[in-house]
């Protein structure tokens, strides 16, 4: 229960940051969504990043998981959609190197886009950080993912 009450408050925190960079004076009824697109013709986009954990030394342990979400905001609906996740097993050390592969079908030029990372251990949520990544010409430039503990 925690755990969803903290994802929805960094969803709406995400929501709420994006529409102020958007328009001060647009009307429009905040959205959420969790749709994907299933066209499977079009081109596979990458990520790449590290996560590094900020409130000091933390050693993982083998039941450890890393769950990161890609997500994007449309500025003029302001409707947010999850398009990618990965969930990493077994981790050894930070910082840790990432990938995440998306459908650059499901991103448009005027969309933001967000990467939420959440450390679990023993099911609950030990830390979590996010990012708001840059795009460049040819996709996103590399993501650093700071976790903080809760």
């Amino acid at each position: 229960m925690r755990r969803l009450l903290f994802f929805l408050l960094m969803i709406s925190l995400l929501v709420v940051l994006t529409s102020c960079a958007s328009t001060a004076s647009s009307s429009t009824t905040q959205q959420f969504s969790l749709s994907r697109s299933t066209d499977s013709s079009s081109e596979v986009g990458m990520i790449f990043g590290n996560v590094v954990y900020s409130a000091g030394f933390y050693f993982p342990t083998t039941s450890d998981i890393l769950d990161i979400s890609l997500l994007k905001t449309d500025p003029t609906t302001g409707l947010v959609s999850e398009i990618s996740h990965q969930r990493i097993r077994n981790l050894l050390k930070f910082p840790i190197q990432f990938t995440v592969r998306y459908d650059k079908a499901d991103i448009g030029e005027t969309d933001s886009c967000t990467l939420i990372v959440t450390l679990l251990a023993d099911d609950e949520i030990k830390a979590q950080g996010i990012a708001l990544l840059q795009r460049r010409d040819e996709g996103f430039a590399e993501a650093m993912v700071s976790v903080m503990a809760i």
